[in-house]
């Protein structure tokens, strides 16, 4: 039995050690004592029999400017060796890029570039910090932030690096001959929690829906401690499923299989952190096994989706895991040796690269703007309406935020599947919202399932537009915009 460590290694600015016989990555940006400027709010120190540092107390929060050309369509590495007092006290206290143009999504730039929760330190000796970024190809310049030391802190760095995650291999050529479809064939939601047959009946023949995208997601721990534990749990959601997959069979619906949650940490809002180990990595994998096992030769099942939101901020290139691209494909071709047919999901980002294997979907996330679509959860503010001519915030700003995915599908002649997009139900304008999204994935040819069906009332579109009733309304504004574009699928 595979034991994880007990130690919370999702977070990006935790001391990782580096694998024996690990290949030194390429160097895109370093500090370098003798010849690199310091920023304003740093003082450099040299103390006999020590190299070179940089010396913060908040609360300064220095910055190297960095040239975002260096960094667009990447994914980087930043790593730094530091010490101090009173480290990472607050979330962001952390060495953390930092956009510096415009425009950009807040939410999802954020997600991004910014670090998890930090590890408070009261004090430290020398430590290496690490987290990771994917740079999206349109982005600009950066600022590089010293900004351990937090409010009252004092924090010292050395060897301060941005390192390149080599890519993978390109694609082989031809591996998706087919013509791509030019109008969604599948329309429908996510649900993880559905018991009754009467929820499925409605779905299909009242909605109109015909895709679930089916979470495997409810019980056990935050932390899964062994493999064996996160095996069982498996075992329960795949025995879940089969016990509603008849009612799938019954009303035409196609199933995606969504592995929404790793062994490891998530956030409050179900993003994957805690997957950046070997060990882990080996648990989705076995897991992945029992569910190609499960499910091959389903004529319901519309495909594998490998792990939901997959954020690999906290992934370190000089880790023994694998980044996002690479384990995907492993994930993909164990999955291979057991099911040759069904289509396999693949989580993409804002710079999606293609995996070496054919019968591929690439899904992609829409929240945006997050702050519109998550406004007024879990303590955010309330930002107003959507479309929004002062933020600049309409259907053809939606459409530059699709505009990477759509250059990819493209380019590589490849499916695309919307698996998740949504909006709170109490942010003023939400059939606008909803109806924009939706008509971009029409014009695309994009699949794609909104969140949520009968899951947390916040994303209901059978419940008002009231936060304060919580019992279901039927109709809605929003649900009539799902509606209309449900009717397609009967055509």
């Amino acid at each position: 039995m595979k034991h994880f460590a007990a130690t919370w290694l999702g977070l990006a600015c935790f001391a990782l050690s580096f694998p024996a016989g690990s290949v030194e990555p390429r160097i895109l940006w370093e500090w370098n004592a003798e010849n690199s400027s310091i920023p304003a709010g740093a003082e450099l120190i040299r103390q006999p029999g020590e190299k070179p540092f940089l010396r913060v107390r908040g609360p300064e929060a220095p910055a190297f400017p960095i040239d975002g050309a260096l960094l667009k369509g990447k994914m980087v590495t930043v790593e730094g060796v530091v010490r101090g007092e009173k480290l990472g006290q607050e979330f962001g206290d952390c060495l953390k890029l930092v956009p510096n143009y415009r425009p950009f999504d807040k939410y999802r730039e954020n997600w991004g570039y910014r670090p998890g929760p930090p590890v408070p330190r009261e004090k430290s000796g020398w430590e290496r910090h690490a987290g990771s970024w994917r740079i999206p190809p349109y982005a600009g310049d950066f600022k590089l932030v010293l900004a351990d030391a937090g409010k009252n802190g004092l924090a010292e760095y050395r060897e301060i690096r941005i390192l390149e995650v080599p890519a993978p291999e390109p694609p082989s050529p031809g591996l998706n001959r087919a013509p791509l479809q030019k109008t969604p064939q599948y329309r429908g939601a996510m649900a993880g929690a559905l018991k009754e047959e009467e929820d499925f009946r409605i779905f299909a023949e009242e909605f109109g829906g015909n895709l679930l995208r089916w979470q495997f997601l409810q019980g056990g721990p935050a932390v899964f401690q062994t493999t064996e534990r996160y095996l069982a749990w498996g075992r329960d959601r795949i025995a879940e499923l089969k016990q509603v997959l008849p009612y799938c069979h019954k009303y035409k619906i196609k199933v995606v299989i969504d592995l929404h949650r790793s062994p490891g940490e998530m956030n409050a809002i179900n993003n994957n952190l805690g997957l950046w180990t070997a060990e882990r990595q080996q648990a989705v994998v076995l897991l992945w096994r029992e569910i190609a096992e499960a499910f091959k030769g389903d004529s319901a099942i519309y495909g594998y989706d490998l792990v939901n939101e997959p954020i690999d901020k906290v992934y370190d290139v000089r880790s023994d895991a694998l980044d996002w691209d690479r384990f995907a494909e492993k994930l993909a071709r164990e999955i291979r040796a057991i099911d040759p047919d069904t289509p396999i999901i693949v989580a993409t980002s804002y710079n999606p690269r293609p995996i070496n294997l054919p019968n591929i979907i690439y899904s992609p996330h829409f929240y945006e703007p997050g702050e519109y679509t998550h406004q007024g959860i879990r303590g955010r503010a309330m930002v107003g309406p959507y479309p929004d001519p002062s933020k600049g915030w309409n259907r053809e700003w939606l459409r530059i935020m699709a505009e990477p995915i759509r250059q990819f599908q493209l380019k590589y002649n490849v499916p695309i599947y919307v698996g998740e997009f949504g909006v709170i139900r109490w942010a003023p304008g939400g059939a606008q919202w909803l109806d924009d999204w939706i008509s971009i994935f029409e014009e695309y040819g994009w699949d794609w399932s909104y969140h949520a069906y009968r899951e947390w009332s916040g994303w209901s579109v059978e419940h008002s537009d009231d936060k304060t009733i919580e019992q279901p309304v039927g109709d809605t504004a929003r649900g009539q915009v799902i509606r209309k574009y449900f009717r397609r699928n009967q055509r």
